[in-house]
């Protein structure tokens, strides 16, 4: 003897099934198409360490100064010897804090190292949705330093 409704799915059990698939989907799409701004953030700040290691080194290694720039207004930094600025990820907020003679422009100013290591101090922040990473540099011996605050101390 065969039992009822044995054989296959009822209409009901296939759009409850096709409910729940469509609202997974809804849920995790935005987290699939946009890239995590933390991850940004962070590749940016490691980024930007990186280029200002390199800046240093070069005054050490060519015994002379070198400069490392920020154009807060488009996102961009360039290391000393770079043949073209580059570009940190869209919608990342940029902000330099430098000595005063190192600022060239109301949007533009450089981080300075000298032959010794050392250098004009100051750092670079990138922020984005609540987020934030400061790049330091320590005057005294050049060193960089990435620091992540929270969100709430980011604003």
């Amino acid at each position: 003897m065969k039992s009822r409704g044995a054989n296959g799915f009822t209409l009901l059990e296939l759009m409850v099934t096709l409910a729940i698939v469509a609202l997974i989907v809804a849920i995790a799409l935005p987290y699939l198409s946009h890239p995590n701004v933390r991850s940004e953030l962070q590749n940016g700040a490691k980024e930007i360490s990186a280029a200002l290691r390199l800046t240093r080194s070069r005054a050490i290694i060519e015994d002379r100064e070198a400069t490392f720039v920020v154009d807060v207004a488009n996102g961009r930094f360039q290391p000393a010897g770079a043949k073209a600025p580059r570009a940190l990820a869209r919608g990342v907020h940029v902000a330099l804090f430098t000595a005063t003679d190192q600022e060239v422009s109301d949007t533009v100013g450089t981080i300075r190292f000298y032959p010794d290591g050392s250098s004009s101090g100051g750092g670079v922040a990138l922020i984005d949705n609540g987020q934030r990473f400061d790049v330091l540099v320590d005057w005294l011996t050049g060193g960089v330093s990435i620091y992540e605050r929270a969100a709430a101390a980011a604003q």
